[in-house]
């Protein structure tokens, strides 16, 4: 790869109907450092590359090719959706984006602008308020991103003081109210009232974690109700009282849907959300994603490998091939 300066860069990006993309990645590439590199990568801010003045960049020697010149734009409003074979690097991608790559794996040349903005270089505490404030990753393992010793409340609580409550799309109308806007139900059959074990280790989580704070105020709990009516929960009291092991996998994806929407962010991926769900599921999924787009103002970048199935909620469909190589 030549390289370039970032002087003039930002006004080459390509404009569509007079917009600038939100999220611009010109010839990514990433690639496998080595354990020796692991504590100087971290989260794959800076890692794996250094800095010029100028802005350029400048490859590493001797790392391990994982991904090679991934270019593409995403302009706001749309849902532009990444597919491909498994494997070819899709996740690797969304994970670069926010700023999370695994340590010993790197940014090893091009771009990836944010707003305009090169955001590679970003040390870890702007990555960190970047994830805060503006980009939001739900992974494929949702359950893991929540606590399983405390209430959705507590946690969603905690979620809401951490970024500061954020308004609801000036459209919300308060839960009830005549001519609500209500997501794609997903209700599903009553399951089977767990007996022994269960109702004991909630006994005791809920002993174990009332000096843990967690409690909402009144507007912020008329927030959380319609905050999760939105992402598709009919019963949200219900939601908020239990324990994420009470919950079924589909579910605490919804919750931590609903915790990285109260952050308000602007870019928003979603990596493989329809994997493991029947047709009749995925379809609902889509369809909040479609809902959630309104509602919120979100870009979406939607990586699947199901290419039937986002295409038919996607603006534009992307198609990885191995090792990263784009064809739209």
């Amino acid at each position: 790869m030549e390289h370039r300066t970032d002087i003039g860069r930002k006004d080459t990006i390509e404009r569509v109907d007079g917009r600038k993309p939100l999220l611009h990645v010109e010839h990514l590439g990433i690639g496998r450092t080595g354990v020796g590199t692991a504590n100087e990568t971290g989260t794959g801010s800076d890692a794996g590359r250094k800095s010029e003045a100028n802005g350029g960049t400048m490859r590493n020697g001797g790392h391990q090719p994982l991904l090679r010149d991934v270019s593409f734009s995403v302009y706001p409003g749309e849902i532009v959706a990444l597919t491909g074979p498994s494997g070819c690097g899709k996740s690797l991608t969304a994970h670069a984006i926010a700023g999370m790559l695994e340590p010993g794996i790197a940014v090893t040349q091009g771009y990836i602008y944010y707003n305009g903005e090169d955001i590679v270089p970003f040390h870890e505490r702007r990555w960190q308020r970047l994830r805060r404030e503006d980009i939001a990753l739900l992974i494929q393992q949702s359950l893991s991103g929540l606590n399983p010793i405390r209430t959705v409340r507590a946690q969603l609580t905690d979620t809401l003081r951490l970024h500061g409550r954020r308004q609801m799309p000036h459209e919300q109308k308060e839960p009830g109210h005549a001519g609500a806007h209500t997501a794609p139900s997903f209700a599903a059959p009553q399951q089977a009232v767990l007996q022994g074990a269960l109702p004991w280790m909630r006994r005791m989580i809920s002993r174990a974690t009332e000096l843990a704070g967690g409690r909402a105020t009144q507007s912020q709990e008329a927030y959380l109700h319609a905050l999760l009516r939105k992402v598709g929960f009919a019963d949200p009291e219900r939601i908020l009282s239990s324990y994420p092991f009470e919950l079924s996998g589909g579910m605490c994806q919804r919750v931590l849907l609903a915790a990285m929407l109260s952050s308000g962010p602007r870019l928003f991926i979603a990596d493989e959300p329809t994997t493991a769900l029947d047709v009749i599921n995925r379809d609902k999924v889509l369809a909040l994603l479609q809902q959630l787009r309104e509602d919120f103002d979100l870009t979406i970048l939607l990586i699947s490998h199901d290419r039937q199935g986002i295409g038919r909620v996607a603006d534009r469909v992307l198609e990885m091939r191995p090792e990263g190589r784009m064809h739209e």
